[in-house]
Parts: C-alpha cells; sequence; structure tokens
C-alpha cells in the first residue's frame, strides 16, 4: 500500500482527481475518502456506499491474479 503523493490520480471513491492519497491493489483512494472511511460509523447513510467501492477494489484484484 502506497502513501506518498501521486500525481492528479482519480479517487475510486469520489472520483475526482486528487493529488494525495493512498493506493490498495493499485486502485487509489484520496485523503479525503481515506478520511471519511475511516471514521464512518456502519449506522452512516453513507457506510455501504465504502463498503460497495471498497468490494470493487478486491474483486479487480482478484481477477488480475487469474
Amino acid at each position: 500500500m502506497e502513501t506518498h503523493p501521486k500525481e492528479n490520480s482519480s479517487c475510486i471513491i469520489c472520483h475526482q482527481g486528487k493529488d494525495h492519497g493512498i493506493r490498495i491493489c493499485g486502485q487509489f483512494i484520496c485523503s479525503d475518502c481515506e478520511r471519511d472511511i475511516v471514521h464512518s460509523d456502519v449506522r452512516d447513510e453513507v457506510y455501504q456506499h465504502y463498503v460497495n467501492e471498497m468490494k470493487r477494489i478486491w474483486w479487480s484484484a482478484l481477477t488480475l491474479g487469474h
């Protein structure tokens, strides 16, 4: 997992171009979304959206491995 700045990558969660964030299995998550995910509660309305987007990362990683 990379944590250093990248040159304007598109976030898999908010779909905006950002300079800072992390990469998980090659997919970029901006610092803002990372913070929101970490601080979200399972009862939050947006929590399921984060779960679904994270599933996309894992499905992508699984399909690349085959």
